[in-house]
């Protein structure tokens, strides 16, 4: 399945898709406009942090998404979604590999100082790409 990142980012800088039915972790894919992805784990309860994250610079041709760097750990490799299978819901919900468990949309932000996406950088990536 053909697929383009920047498609599932929304208006201005990116959106948030938190996988459905979780029990032990909080497992986000974020999509921003330039076309960067970047899957986060948290853990749940009293000492909910970070677990990992790792960035993607897209897709492929066929739908697989292009991680940057592969995890250390085989838990975390076999935690990061690898194939996009399905768009559901007008890309509000996104299956990965088949999976029963499907990443549904839950934000849409303006910005995202934290993983480097100022005010000013959206400012600037949008003059640069015009809104679909």
């Amino acid at each position: 399945m053909a697929a383009n990142a920047a498609d599932f980012a929304g208006a201005i800088c990116g959106r948030r898709y938190e996988k459905e039915l979780e029990t032990h972790f909080r497992d986000c894919l974020l999509f921003y406009r330039d076309g960067r992805i970047r899957f986060e784990r948290y853990c749940y309860g009293e000492a909910a942090c970070l677990v990992f994250s790792v960035w993607a610079h897209g897709f492929d041709a066929e739908g697989k998404i292009l991680w940057d760097k592969e995890p250390e750990f085989e838990s975390q490799r076999s935690a990061l979604p690898r194939v996009l299978t399905d768009v559901q819901e007008s890309g509000n919900a996104l299956q990965f590999d088949g999976a029963r468990k499907r990443y549904c949309k839950t934000e849409e932000f303006e910005s995202d100082k934290r993983n480097g996406y100022s005010r000013w950088k959206v400012f600037w990536m949008n003059l640069k790409k015009p809104r679909a």
